[in-house]
Order: C-alpha cells, then structure tokens, then sequence
C-alpha cells in the first residue's frame, strides 16, 4: 500500500502521540519529565557517538534505527519505571499487544515492524550495544541531575547498581562507562540518594 496525504497524516499523529509519553526521568530544567521522543533522540545520538568514539565494528544504519525504535512501543503500552513492581507484572504483555497494534495500525511500514522485532530479540551485536546504552542513560542523567529521580523514588544504591550491572553484561565499553559512574556515584553517594 502506497500511503496518501491521509495516511502519512496518520503516521505523524502516531509520532506525537509517542512525543505524549511522559517518562521519569526529568528534563534538563527538572520541572518537566521528558518523553519518549527526546529519550529516544537521547540515545540514538549517544549510541552513535561511543559507537563511532570507541570505533566499534557496528554497523550504524542497525544503531540508529534500534535506537530510534526501542520503545516505540510505549506509544501505546506507556513507559514502565524499573522499579515499579506492579508495572512490571504487566509490562510484557502491554508492550507485545503494543508492537501488535503498531503492526495492525501501520502494516505499509514493514521495516519498522522488522527493526523492533529485531531491537527485542536482540540477535545481533548492535541491538545488545543499543540496549546497554538504553541502561546507561539514566545513571548519566541522574548523575549530572544530582540523583533527583533516585532521591524522589528513594531508590537505593545497591540495588540500583545490581540492577545496571546484570542488564549491562556483555558491552564491554558500556561496562567500563558504568564503573565509571558507580566509582564517582560512590565517593559521595549522599549527594546522590537518599539511602
């Protein structure tokens, strides 16, 4: 199906409903939350830059468009909090009757539906680089944010670094950035949560 006026009108307003989904992390001002399309840009311009900085062997149309895909979903499922138990319980299957729905809504876009497939099952090197870095993202706001969002959930160190640490596993060079951050997080842990 070729899309029409109609239909490409309809795509965008799918794209603004995505900009519509408020996360937790906040905003570089810290009133306002951000949304899904400014952690999606967040990450796709991060990912390319330690994938091109560190000269990793990936290809980089796979980098972007996972980066650019990763939580398309949320369009319909919402964004889940780590941290949230009971949003957790239903977070699987809100998102996969999501990528139903986006697949339903849109079938002329094949290759959108192709990309988030591939970004969840995570087959090749690109997608687990994307999603480690998807992981890293919100260590690196909350540290230039003073822990706000820690501080306001009461989230506690340890678990969060047990957390981070078992979801970014097999990315060397994201790895390394996080032990980076936890060694800086550490020397003045107060500043940055609560317990």
């Amino acid at each position: 199906m070729k899309p029409d006026a109609e239909r490409v009108a309809e795509f965008m307003r799918l794209l603004h409903a995505f900009q519509e989904i408020e996360r937790v992390a906040y905003a570089p001002d810290l009133v306002r939350k951000e949304n899904d399309v400014e952690h999606s840009y967040l990450l796709t311009m991060l990912s390319w830059y330690l994938m091109d900085s560190f000269a990793l062997p990936y290809s980089k149309e796979k980098v972007l468009s996972y980066a650019l895909v990763h939580d398309f979903h949320e369009v319909y499922a919402g964004d889940t909090y780590i941290f949230d138990m009971k949003a957790l319980e239903t977070k699987q299957q809100r998102e996969k009757e999501a990528r139903d729905r986006i697949a339903h809504e849109i079938p002329e876009f094949p290759d959108l539906h192709a990309t988030i497939a591939a970004y969840e099952e995570r087959k090749d090197p690109e997608a687990a680089f994307v999603y480690a870095v998807d992981k890293l993202i919100p260590v690196i706001i909350n540290y230039i944010q003073e822990g706000k969002i820690w501080k306001d959930a009461l989230v506690s160190r340890q678990d969060l670094f047990a957390h981070k640490r078992a979801k970014i596993s097999g990315q060397k060079e994201v790895r390394d950035l996080l032990e980076q951050f936890i060694a800086k997080l550490e020397t003045d842990w107060s500043r940055y949560f609560k317990q």
